[in-house]
């Protein structure tokens, strides 16, 4: 069809059919909005969650209810110095063993601030417990060949205030 059009118009036409073919439809206008909006402060809302997030794993890494932090930031982490090498900050997410004795659901549902949710950047702190979601398919011993233990919990690190997140653990992990 469009070598039957005007010459002129060949790679418009080509752009028109491929562009949506291979690329998608346009954003609409509240969209593309929405994301122009997001992006301009995506840089401090990261820097925020990367702050959050270290100050979190610093105190829940000296607690006697949790026997286990898997955050980079932490200079014990195996990958700590790569990461120190190549990133900018350590990451919004992090996951801790909790004792042995703590129920990860009961735990859980201690917590008043943080959302028993699974998204990854999102401006709140979210938590899961992985055993039973994540690798809900996997055996015991799958699990435990992977390093999931059964008290695991995932954390997605938000914006809100420090020390409000800190609170919320301390008084959750103090009730067992």
């Amino acid at each position: 069809i469009y070598r039957g059009a005007d010459v002129s118009q060949w790679g418009l036409i080509q752009v028109r059919k491929r562009g949506l073919r291979d690329m998608g439809g346009t954003l609409s206008p509240d969209s593309a909005h929405a994301i122009s909006i997001g992006l301009e402060t995506l840089v401090l809302r990261t820097n925020k969650i990367c702050e959050n997030a270290m100050r979190l794993a610093s105190f829940l890494d000296n607690h006697v209810n949790v026997s286990a932090v898997y955050y980079p930031g932490l200079s014990h982490h195996p990958q700590h110095f790569l990461a120190r090498e190549l990133f900018n900050g350590y990451g919004g997410i992090l996951s801790l063993d909790l004792a042995n004795h703590i129920d990860p659901i009961k735990f859980l549902n201690a917590l008043n601030l943080v959302i028993c949710a699974t998204h990854l950047g999102d401006t709140r702190t979210l938590a899961l417990p992985v055993a039973s979601t994540i690798y809900f398919e996997s055996s015991v011993k799958e699990r435990q060949e992977m390093g999931v233990n059964d008290n695991m919990i995932r954390l997605s690190i938000g914006i809100e205030d420090i020390d409000d997140i800190i609170a919320d653990f301390e008084y959750a992990l103090a009730s067992f």
